[in-house]
């Protein structure tokens, strides 16, 4: 008999005799499926954090801000500057000749968590008349519009389900008393939806402002953003910069990411160490059960390669079929599953965003139980095969 049919054989025992080893199974496929579900929710977060920040993002609208500013937050542009923008080639005009540009502010409000009550803030954006221009995605689902100059905002979707008191004819206390909601918007599934919108002059007259945080604009054509940015060079007095919306988002959103890659690191590393050693522990107790069972085949002539592998072929089944028990899990329980920022503070407004389960996590999921399961199942597998055929027997 060669060494495959060897291994195909061993490995047929090895599965039919499961149901008897049941408890020993039953902790390697328990333990990977904890880990695999685990990480694979915390990956999810950084997955759907990423796709959130990402969606909808545009390479022909640029955001642009003063020069020393990394975000629209610490950015302001006077009113001189905005109405200066107008005039800067490379923007795109409608069918009047007006730019299509939404001069913004960025502002917070506060909320209410849906799930316990606690007080956050999300970002109160306002718009410019251009926005469904400049943002054609944005769609009013529900409700209506605002009214320029009244106080009146719109409240994306995913604010609405992640914090209370957000449904259309609702109010939320801004700096100058109570706005009313008037509608509720899709906003592509991105950053957006996180936010409430209103009338950027209502919004700067309410809070006693004059000058904007940002001016989002659309690109004439794809050569555009280096006529714009040389544009800009050219008026140094004005100190503006301009930035795609896709570079913008990449440079807010890095500090989020690095946080989550590592606890994603961390809570996978602690785990995966956890679940190899329980690993070795219960194949060390199940090889050792076989012990005789082992001796004896080398004893009728198999080969210890064979062996090895088939003892291998059940570590990575078992850690497969946990592998894929923990995905299962994690994908009924966190995918789609609506989570906001950590945080809280009047200046660290809340992004809603949603776990994002996708393939790739699954196979990197699937692809560490297996190195657990391989690691787990080598060594025990080694170790019996270098016992002696005859102590082996007298072993057990």
């Amino acid at each position: 008999m060669n060494v495959v049919a060897q291994v195909l054989a061993v490995t047929a025992v090895s599965l039919r005799s499961l149901p008897q080893r049941a408890g020993n199974s039953l902790v390697i496929v328990i333990g990977i499926a904890a880990v695999v579900a685990v990480l694979i929710s915390v990956l999810a977060m950084s997955a759907g954090f990423a796709r959130t920040i990402e969606g909808g993002a545009r390479a022909d609208r640029v955001l642009i801000l003063t020069g020393n500013a990394d975000a629209e937050s610490s950015s302001s542009l006077s009113r001189e500057t905005v109405a200066a923008i107008q005039d800067i080639p490379g923007i795109k005009r409608d069918m009047s000749g007006h730019a299509l540009v939404s001069n913004e502010v960025v502002l917070v409000a506060p909320v209410t968590r849906r799930h316990n009550g606690a007080d956050a803030y999300i970002t109160l954006r306002g718009v410019g008349s251009q926005l469904f221009g400049v943002r054609p995605e944005v769609k009013i689902v529900s409700g209506r519009m605002f009214q320029t100059g009244l106080h009146e905002l719109v409240v994306g979707q995913a604010a609405k389900k992640q914090f209370t008191g957000l449904d259309v004819g609702g109010h939320i206390h801004l700096h100058d008393g109570d706005w009313t909601i008037v509608g509720v918007f899709a906003g592509g599934d991105n950053v957006r939806d996180s936010e409430v919108i209103a009338d950027a002059k209502s919004v700067l007259s309410s809070y006693q402002m004059d000058t904007f945080n940002s001016t989002t604009a659309l690109l004439a054509d794809e050569n555009s953003l280096h006529t714009l940015r040389a544009a800009l060079l050219a008026q140094p007095a004005l100190d503006l910069k301009a930035q795609t919306e896709p570079e913008y988002l990449a440079t807010v959103s890095a500090p989020t990411r690095r946080l989550l890659g590592a606890v994603a690191v961390a809570i996978g590393a602690l785990m995966t160490i956890g679940a190899m050693f329980g690993a070795l522990n219960t194949m060390y107790s199940a090889v050792a059960a076989r012990m005789r069972e082992l001796a004896t085949l080398r004893a009728l002539g198999f080969n210890a390669r064979a062996l090895v592998v088939a003892l291998l072929l059940e570590s990575l089944l078992l850690a497969l079929v946990g592998a894929m028990a923990g995905i299962g899990a994690a994908y009924a329980v966190f995918d789609g599953h609506a989570i906001s920022t950590l945080g809280g503070s009047r200046w660290d407004s809340q992004l809603v965003y949603s776990l994002t389960i996708t393939p790739a996590l699954a196979l990197e999921a699937t692809a560490l139980a297996c190195v657990i399961g391989f690691i787990g199942g080598l060594i025990p597998a080694l170790r019996a095969i270098r016992i002696p055929v005859a102590e082996s027997l007298r072993a057990v």
